[in-house]
């Protein structure tokens, strides 16, 4: 049965149907558009986290107006929303403070400061809007230090490139995508800090292929990574993803004992050095 959940406030429903609308005319899915991420994530969470939302810790990562952080709090979730910047937080802030949400807890930090050490382990983490806006180290130790403080589910939703312009490297793997400008070379930093759906300081960002994405959660440590299709997301850009990453035990199998604790990347270049044979 589906849970009912409370109602907000009109000031609560002003406030997230001006998500984005700083991005300017023909963004997509800003504003109420952005209704079917919401329920995307929330599909995710109940049908991935493990347990009800009702047992579980979430972590959102670069929170924003905290819309998602509110809705894991609406279901019962107990939810540490951060984000670097207090200009929209503060408004999400204030909303959960109004509805009595408890369990929903804001604080400015900033997403490359967290570790499982100071922050402890969560279930669910979200890390929406947050990977594009993210350079080369930062990407990888954001994604690094996420799987050591996850223990079920990452849920990311990110812009990616469709082409391979550069290459970065890292840990001894190479990853395809371009680089992005977030800001000026000579920017002063209250600039920066003041363009909400841009990098906190960071002159350039790194996006992702999917493909070199996927490779870099695997890299990272996680067990299996899904894109999602459903819930649909009308108007989604072409280059936006919403990929589940499960953290899990690494399966073995008796039919094929060879690829049993074979690094992917040596599996690789076996299968593709035999061929493309099917079956």
């Amino acid at each position: 049965m589906a849970r009912t959940l409370p109602q907000l406030d009109a000031e609560a429903l002003a406030l997230f149907a001006r998500k984005g609308l700083e991005a300017g005319p023909g963004a997509p899915q800003v504003g109420e558009a952005n209704a079917v991420k919401v329920r995307r994530v929330m599909q995710l969470t109940a049908d991935l986290g493990g347990r009800p939302f009702d047992q579980l810790r979430v972590l959102d990562l670069g929170c924003g107006e905290g819309v998602y952080a509110i809705e894991a709090g609406l279901r019962g979730a107990q939810v540490l929303a951060l984000d670097a910047r207090t200009e929209r937080m503060r408004d999400g802030a204030a909303c959960a403070e109004r509805h009595g949400l408890a369990n929903v807890a804001f604080r400015q930090e900033d997403a490359r400061e967290v570790r499982r050490s100071t922050h402890g382990e969560f279930e669910v983490v979200y890390c929406l809007g947050l990977l594009y806006h993210l350079d080369s180290p930062d990407v990888f130790s954001v994604l690094a230090n996420v799987h050591q403080l996850c223990t079920r589910l990452l849920v990311i939703d990110t812009l990616i490139s469709l082409e391979s312009e550069t290459e970065v490297g890292h840990d001894g793997h190479h990853y395809e995508g371009r680089r992005v400008r977030e800001h000026g070379d000579d920017d002063p930093d209250e600039v920066k800090r003041a363009r909400v759906l841009r990098s906190v300081d960071n002159v350039f960002a790194f996006r992702f292929t999917r493909a070199s994405l996927v490779r870099a959660l695997r890299d990272a440590g996680f067990s299996s990574v899904l894109e999602c299709h459903a819930p649909a997301e009308p108007g989604k850009a072409e280059d936006r993803v919403t990929l589940a990453a499960l953290r899990g035990d690494p399966a073995s199998i008796a039919t094929y004992p060879w690829l049993n604790d074979m690094p992917e990347p040596e599996i690789e270049r076996r299968l593709l050095g035999r061929g493309s044979g099917r079956r």
